[in-house]
């Protein structure tokens, strides 16, 4: 179990980096390692049907974001490596975190609070995408927003999702 959650974050990894550091051109790599992250999964179908209620509800929250001008990324509305973002990170919810759904709601979005806008704000530093909100309002805004969505994917992945 420990060596399979930690495959799985270095593969969520390859993906992030692929994104920061190639955006457009990550599309392929970033389409390799979530094969390969596919087929290394332990639940594939809860994997697949996470994805695919998951991802429309995550770039839904980008789009808004985007919308409301919270983020802006260099192409309108979104960029395509954030889609292959997106996935990966999905795939990570039933292996490496995993720990997220055995912890009470609140806790979970605390978690996501804290650390989901650092992922964002990397992103700024490198130039992927901006924000003209303070460093604090940022972490605010698009922050409680990041978080109260991932969570809502997580508790509908447990309670619907999960095999019985």
């Amino acid at each position: 179990m420990a060596l399979r959650s930690i495959i799985n974050f270095v593969l969520f990894q390859g993906v992030w980096f692929s994104a920061l550091l190639l955006e457009r051109d990550a599309v392929i790599p970033a389409s390799f390692i979530i094969c390969l992250m596919l087929f290394l999964s332990e639940q594939r179908k809860q994997d697949i049907l996470l994805l695919a209620c998951g991802l429309p509800i995550a770039l839904g929250y980008e789009w808004l974001a985007s919308g409301f001008e919270l983020i802006n990324y260099k192409v309108s509305p979104l960029p395509l490596w954030l889609a292959f973002l997106w996935a990966a990170l999905l795939l990570t919810i039933n292996t490496f975190m995993q720990f997220l759904q055995k912890l009470p709601w609140y806790f979970a979005w605390l978690v996501c609070l804290a650390f989901a806008p650092a992922s964002y704000y990397a992103g700024i530093r490198f130039g992927v995408l901006s924000t003209d909100l303070t460093v604090v309002s940022f972490w605010l805004y698009y922050g409680l927003g990041w978080a109260t969505m991932f969570v809502c994917i997580i508790t509908f992945n447990k309670r619907f999702l999960a095999a019985k």
